[in-house]
């Protein structure tokens, strides 16, 4: 029987180092992955155990959230972020709401040179 897959992502390696260069604004903590795909079908495309660095582009952060922007290449989603921390009481899938928050309100802080290295996989 073939497992489920939860999502597919590129996996930052180095966590700690990421929220130290970004601390979190709030008290649930993540910085661990941008999601490439949620319930993907199959593994196709997905170069497991690639090691590469990828751009962070901005970060955009409010009551809810706190969210980086980020060049991933493979993502499905509209706006590929690597979720930095959540508020208690944030909607859940917040990132996508937030960022076109930000942009409405050009509140993002963009950067031209910060990178993070990912490793590509999958949730199991």
């Amino acid at each position: 029987m073939e497992k489920e897959i939860k999502f597919t992502a590129l996996f930052v390696k180095n966590t700690e180092d990421l929220l130290k260069r970004f601390p979190p604004k709030h008290t649930k903590v993540f910085g661990h992955h941008s999601t490439i795909e949620f319930e993907p079908s199959n593994l196709d495309g997905i170069e497991i155990g690639k090691k590469y660095n990828i751009k962070i582009i901005g970060r955009a952060y409010d009551e809810f959230g706190d969210d980086i922007l980020v060049e991933n290449p493979k993502s499905k989603n509209k706006y590929p972020h690597v979720t930095l921390s959540r508020a208690k009481n944030a909607p859940s899938l917040y990132s996508k709401i937030l960022f076109e928050k930000a942009i409405a309100s050009n509140d993002i802080e963009y950067f031209d040179n910060e990178e993070v290295t990912v490793v590509e996989g999958y949730l199991a």
